[in-house]
């Protein structure tokens, strides 16, 4: 998984447009004038704005060259996280799993105390580890409605919260969607995750099991490859109204009991990171795979337009297609056999970048031994 408009953010200037006395490029936005990459758009065999205003359609030039650079940018991308998969083992770790993995025993009530009660998260050390906190399970004696906080300990308010309902002695389930990972790009790395309520919120009493009791403890089994997880209860003296608990008690504080509710994680590989930081590595392959739909626009426009009505014209666009498809994507050519594309080169440069996501087959040779 990847976040696209992380993406599309970090590849906005990837590639621009070089200085035209087309009347268009005046009005370009200024994003679209420059290129971290080194690589124009208008500096390919053919590709003008006078051919990218007739392949405009009935859009305006700006709104048609924005509208380009945002899916094919997007379109690349895919095309190439899709190659990945194929070549290395990306793959879903964890999906819809239930922590702790054991029935309330109605009979055991957590005794409140005006603590801070929930559970610590700590995430593997990996760059593309995403762990999504789905749902959250109550239980309670009586009708709740409270607020549930998650913490990240480089920030002094919570960076996450929502209101928890249920009406009784049924489990309900809330929808949370809150991700943790270690290492934030708004943040920090190698944090410890809180997630958890304050008693004082409560009016009803919530239930607790032995936490290495049996299915209990099969969380830690189930999540220890990705996250150290632990239930804490945090002494209202180490509490500063609903701001971050004092972090220096996290150890102390780690309980033997669970706390009062269950959740359900979603683990998966997320490679946005990965990609936001080597993104002008895509600069030449995003550049021909916009010059190419604008060739393919033209080729389809069916107005009577002065840089596509000829048949010359469209025979030359076609071929520079077929030049700059082959270029992006490799092909096979007759005698010659397979030829690599930037894509193909992409793909290997990414190999083993992060040991648990973007990890090289098992049965892959690494030395010879006689």
């Amino acid at each position: 998984m990847y976040s696209q408009s992380a993406i599309l953010t970090a590849a906005t200037d990837i590639v621009g447009y070089q200085t035209s006395d087309d009347t268009n490029f005046a009005g370009l936005p200024s994003y679209l004038k420059t290129s971290n990459s080194g690589f124009y758009v208008n500096d390919l065999a053919g590709i003008s704005l006078e051919l990218i205003n007739d392949a405009r359609k009935e859009r305006t030039f700006n709104a048609y060259v924005q509208q380009v650079h945002t899916s094919e940018t997007l379109n690349l991308i895919q095309r190439f996280v899709a190659r990945q998969k194929k070549k290395l083992e990306t793959k879903e770790l964890l999906s819809n799993v239930t922590i702790p993995q054991v029935f309330n025993d109605l009979h055991d009530t957590i005794t409140k105390d005006s603590r801070f009660v929930g559970y610590a998260i700590t995430p593997r050390e990996s760059k593309s580890i995403n762990i999504n906190i789905k749902e959250i399970g109550l239980q309670s004696s009586a009708s709740e409605s409270f607020t549930l906080y998650l913490f990240d300990p480089t920030q002094q308010t919570a960076i996450a919260s929502d209101t928890v309902t249920c009406s009784g002695k049924s489990v309900e389930w809330t929808t949370l969607d809150w991700d943790v990972e270690f290492d934030k790009s708004d943040g920090g790395a190698g944090s410890t995750y809180l997630i958890g309520y304050f008693e004082d919120d409560l009016s009803g009493t919530l239930y607790e099991q032995d936490w290495a009791d049996g299915a209990a403890h099969a969380a830690m089994k189930i999540t220890r490859h990705y996250a150290g997880l632990s239930p804490f209860r945090f002494n209202n003296s180490t509490l500063s109204g609903v701001e971050l608990p004092d972090m220096q008690y996290v150890e102390s504080s780690l309980s033997c009991k669970t706390s009062g509710f269950v959740l359900r994680f979603n683990v998966k590989c997320d490679i946005t990171d990965v990609l936001v930081d080597n993104i002008t590595m895509f600069g030449e392959a995003i550049q021909h795979a916009i010059a190419i739909r604008y060739l393919r626009d033209a080729l389809y426009d069916i107005r009577l337009q002065p840089t596509t009505t000829s048949a010359k014209n469209r025979e030359s666009f076609a071929q520079l297609l077929t030049d700059y498809e082959g270029a992006l994507y490799g092909g096979y050519i007759e005698d010659i056999g397979y030829r690599r594309g930037m894509l193909d080169n992409l793909a290997l440069d990414f190999s083993e970048l992060d040991a648990a996501c973007l990890k090289g087959r098992a049965d892959k040779i690494t030395k010879v031994k006689w």
